[in-house]
């Protein structure tokens, strides 16, 4: 400004060198600043904040040194708009932003505070995760971009470094700096890429436009490395790596189950057109495939025990008579011979605790190919049947169960379903009505109970007695209508005292108390011209840009509200007036930022203004001489 006060740059820059210097703040706003526990491209402090009581993490915006004014503006664009992005969502499993603020030239946002570590911290240590821990992470991961997603916002830096694992077990998803809303214009032009290399999908790697399935992608990249400790596509260049990503399709770890390999091939596919459509779709196919594997790992032990038993049994009486296994057993339900699974081909008979008796044994066919094992209708083994000597009996499933329930059940059910549905609609529907009627003949009662509102106009009594006796009546009513109308008459008290004020030269309580009056009665032109006039009288003294934007914008508000024309007119050239002496003062600075604020203030200024009036001229005369006309 004139009277020589810093700019918000040299602010900013100020503090800059005081961090490097002297360490972190004390504060920032109304945080107490504890100690820096992070830096990269930006600054994070523990801190404390004392309105809530709760600790808090605050992330302070830093700009590299050398940065154009234009870097400056993108790097604060994108600083908001992770605050906006991170702000708009509120999930267990997304870290939540408190407030975005800016305290002397400091840009910076509270989030909430996390413990425990980060998943790369996790990988690193253990060099893997277990299956049971790796689904449970990506579940948490995908419930909360599920939820990111339904919000319109694509994270598009989904990486171990961004996930936290809390110590109670909650994972969190953080850092959303380079997070696409898509219902903002988009920061990244075409061909401009952001991300992690590793972790990108293709469309991201070239620059085209994303969606929520470039999330996944990343999530799936995510599982592979959980499951197997290492990246999918890798390389030691990033030239390498996203070449990689764009022609290699990665092996199948060692440590993945084939269900979940489904699942990992799916997410990483090279088409967006192939992966799975949303966050829902891929975690419930996650959960499915554990589950299979679940029952999977539990086939097996009971396999691996039947050997165990087998090798450590002294009974072994029929040996000789299974060197040579036969390769083929008969289906009865298919009536033709099937192939033995591998792993059933060359075992030994299973140990026998009881001698065999043929009596007991229902009679079985002795095929060429093998022999049938005798079924009941069921498809289980008869009681007190042994099975013969050789491998162990193939299991066929049973015949298919019958419907639990005949069509024409199903078909009643359906529409009982429908005809309750409808009723339940109709009854909802008159239950609303009632309320309504309710809630109207309530409010009638209110009106009648309030009565008239009590003017207190007596000439003895004190502005201040007046009020107070005002709000001790608008107390005491029910309606709604009847409170704000006593409000707008309290509003015109507290401008004459604001008024009374300014004669006796008190100008900051004549302030507060026109603010009061313009919060009681939003919708009184004059309160807000009563506020322009004052901001514009203390401009005239010290002339600073400020005060001159001020006045412009509450004599806009003043003639915003206005419906008289005359009054209208006039507030308007009030406005202009301001806004034109803002742009001249801001004009005199050589930052492109101010020269924008002055020509965006000359462009209302026009707006406002009475056409053909003398402010109308000048500021129109400005903008000619700023275009070059």
């Amino acid at each position: 400004t004139s009277n020589g006060s810093e700019t918000r740059e040299r602010l900013y820059n100020r503090n800059l060198d005081s961090t490097r210097m002297n360490g972190p703040p004390t504060t920032l706003g109304q945080y107490q600043i504890i100690r820096e526990i992070a830096r990269s491209n930006d600054v994070v402090y523990e801190a404390y904040d004392p309105l809530m009581n709760r600790r808090v993490a605050v992330k302070e915006l830093a700009v590299p040194g050398g940065s154009t004014p234009q870097q400056k503006d993108e790097r604060i664009s994108r600083f908001k708009r992770e605050a906006q992005a991170a702000g708009t969502l509120n999930h267990p499993n997304i870290m939540t932003v408190f407030s975005f603020a800016e305290d002397a030239g400091r840009i910076f946002m509270a989030m909430e505070y996390l413990d425990g570590v980060t998943l790369r911290n996790e990988i690193d240590t253990k060099g893997f995760v277990p299956a049971e821990r790796a689904v449970d992470i990506a579940s948490q991961v995908l419930e909360g971009l599920g939820h990111a997603h339904s919000k319109g916002v694509v994270q598009r830096d989904i990486k171990p470094d961004n996930i936290q694992l809390l110590t109670s077990g909650t994972v969190k998803i953080t850092d959303f700096g380079i997070a696409r809303l898509t219902f903002q214009p988009n920061l990244t032009m075409d061909g401009q890429v952001f991300g992690t290399p590793s972790y990108m999908s293709p469309e991201q790697v070239v620059g085209k436009d994303i969606d929520a399935r470039s999330d996944l992608f990343s999530v799936g990249v995510l599982l592979y490395e959980m499951i197997s400790g290492t990246k999918p596509f890798s390389g030691d260049s990033v030239v390498s790596i996203t070449y990689a990503i764009m022609n290699t399709e990665p092996a199948k770890p060692q440590q993945c189950s084939d269900a979940m390999w489904q699942v990992v091939r799916k997410a990483i596919d090279k088409s967006p057109m192939l992966r799975y459509n949303s966050a829902a779709d891929m975690l419930t196919a996650l959960k499915d495939a554990y589950k299979m594997d679940e029952a999977g790992t539990g086939m097996n032990q009971m396999f691996n025990l039947g050997q165990q038993q087998q090798q450590t049994s002294s009974y072994q009486p029929y040996q000789q008579n299974i060197q040579q296994q036969p390769s083929y057993v008969y289906n009865p339900y298919t009536n033709q011979s099937m192939p033995i699974p591998p792993q059933q081909q060359n075992l030994q008979a299973p140990p026998i605790q009881t001698p065999y008796m043929p009596q007991q044994q229902q009679p079985y066919v002795n095929q060429p190919y093998g022999y049938q094992q005798p079924y009941n209708q069921q498809g289980y083994i008869p009681q007190g049947t042994m099975p013969p000597p050789g491998f162990p009996p193939v299991y066929y499933p049973p015949p298919p169960r019958q419907p639990l329930m005949k069509p024409e059940t199903a078909d009643f059910l359906r529409r009982l379903v429908i005809a309750l549905i409808i009723m339940g609609t109709l009854f909802a529907v008159i239950l609303v009505g009632l309320n309504m009627l309710v809630a109207a003949f309530q409010n009638y009662q209110a009106v009648q109970q309030d009565g008239t509102v009590v003017t207190v106009d007596d000439p003895r009594m004190s502005l201040d007695e007046r009020i107070q006796r005002m709000e001790k009546q608008k107390s005491q009513f029910q309606s709604p209508a009847k409170r704000d109308e006593q409000d707008q008459k309290i509003a015109v008290l507290l401008a004459q005292q604001g008024q009374e004020a300014l004669k006796n030269g008190s100008t900051v309580e004549a302030e507060k108390l026109f603010k009061d009056a313009v919060t009681k009665d939003q919708n009184n032109a004059a309160l807000y011209s009563y506020l322009g006039k004052l901001y514009e009288s203390q401009a005239k003294q010290i002339n600073q840009p400020e005060l001159w934007s001020q006045a412009a914008e509450n004599w806009q508000a003043a003639w915003a509200r206005e419906a008289d024309m005359r009054r209208k007119s006039a507030y308007g050239d009030g406005a202009a007036v301001s806004y034109y002496r803002y742009a001249i003062l801001m004009l005199d600075s050589n930052e492109m930022q101010a020269r924008r604020d002055a020509r965006h203030a000359l462009q209302e200024a026009r707006t406002i203004a009475s056409a053909g009036s003398e402010i109308y001229n000048r500021v129109t005369d400005l903008l000619n001489q700023l275009e070059g006309r």
